[in-house]
This record gives C-alpha cells, structure tokens and sequence, in this order.
C-alpha cells in the first residue's frame, strides 16, 4: 500500500505511489530467493511522515526523505496492533535492499511455524515491540 505522494502530493519528499511496484518486484525476487514466496509480508510507503498509508502498522515500512531516499521501518505485526520502529535512516533502493537481504535470510532459516516477519524482528531483538504511540521512538532501533 502506498499513498500518492510525488508529483500529485505537496507534502511529499519521494515518490510512493508510483514507485513502489518496482521495488516491491525486487523484494519479491529477494523473497523468492529465500524460499519466503508462502510468506505473506506487510509493505507500506508513503512519500512524507505524515504516514497517509498507514507505514507506521507495516511489517516492512519505507518513508519518504528526499527524492530517492527512505527511512526503512521495520516490526509492526501487519495487523495493527503494533507499531514499527526506526531501523535505517535515509537509504537508496540498492542500500534498502542490502539491509533486507540478511534479515530474510535470517527469517527463513530461523523462523517459528505461523511466525510473521515483523514478529520474527521483535523475537530476535532486531526491533524492539512498540505497542504504544508514547513509546514510538525517532532515533535507531540498537
């Protein structure tokens, strides 16, 4: 899910709308090359923080910094009823996805049976569990 962003969006800093099927297709090819394609997996972006597609709830979340560039979130349960947390600052598509890459690598070798992505993160301590809006940090997660 994306929202409009550029060039329809005055608020926007990067495209979302029109930019994310293309990354989503180099994420499915990550996914695919883990073996993950059974894995059902949340991705948001929006082209400003305001967060009009709701990235904030994703599993994977890409918010728009300046053209080309995203701030990667990453944790939220693709339910709702948890919150992603900062996890890069910033980044280009090649830099997004080499970050991915490990953690999925990661995810198919050591996930649970039924465990989602973003559940996996909060397991292996890669994101803290953010359940609270009070508790939703701007800095990195450790």
């Amino acid at each position: 899910m994306a929202c409009v962003a550029l060039p329809t969006c005055t608020l926007a800093m990067a495209e979302a709308e029109r930019y994310l099927p293309d990354l989503i297709t180099r994420l499915e090819a990550l996914v695919d090359q883990h073996g993950l394609s059974d894995q059902p997996i949340t991705v948001r972006m929006t082209g400003c923080p305001n967060g009009c597609a709701r990235p904030y709830l994703a599993e994977i979340a890409f918010v728009g910094k300046a053209p080309g560039k995203y701030n990667l979130y990453l944790g939220g349960d693709g339910k709702g009823t948890r919150l992603v947390q900062l996890y890069r600052e910033n980044i280009d598509e090649a830099q997004i996805l080499a970050e991915l890459d490990p953690l999925l690598a990661r995810y198919a070798a050591d996930r649970q049976p039924e465990e989602g992505f973003g559940d996996f993160l909060v397991r292996t301590n890669v994101v803290p569990a953010v359940y609270d809006g009070r508790e939703f940090k701007t800095g990195l997660a450790q």
